[in-house]
């Protein structure tokens, strides 16, 4: 496995020195520090670090897409009937649940998109 030695050039600047063993990277800081008198250094192992890759869709839409407006559509007569048949009655019409209202208190609210 490679080493990687981190250590203070002559300047002061930054160096660093990769070698392919640990006893290579042992034998390098014996010569900074008996040789060249540098007391800064350290030791870092090289490990490969595994990477998976996983696709990835950004959907766009150009700025300069109209909008569509439709004509409202009329129910079928059937559905029409029907609508006013449970209007004439309240009590017909079953109780749908609606959202809790994100545990702030008060009346549940829903924003009529799943109602």
């Amino acid at each position: 496995m490679e080493h990687v030695v981190f250590y203070p050039a002559s300047d002061g600047s930054p160096a660093f020195r990769r070698v392919a063993t640990l006893e290579d990277a042992v034998s390098l800081v014996e010569h900074l520090r008996n040789i060249e008198g540098v007391a800064s250094v350290s030791v870092h192992a090289l490990t490969e670090v595994p990477l998976s890759f996983r696709a990835y869709y950004r959907v766009e839409v150009p700025a300069a897409v109209p909008v569509a407006v439709e004509s409202p559509v009329e129910a079928p007569p059937e559905i029409a009937e029907a609508h006013e048949f449970l209007m004439e009655d309240p009590a017909l019409v079953p109780e749908q649940p609606v959202a809790a209202g994100n545990g702030h208190g008060g009346a549940p609210t829903s924003l009529g998109f799943f109602a």
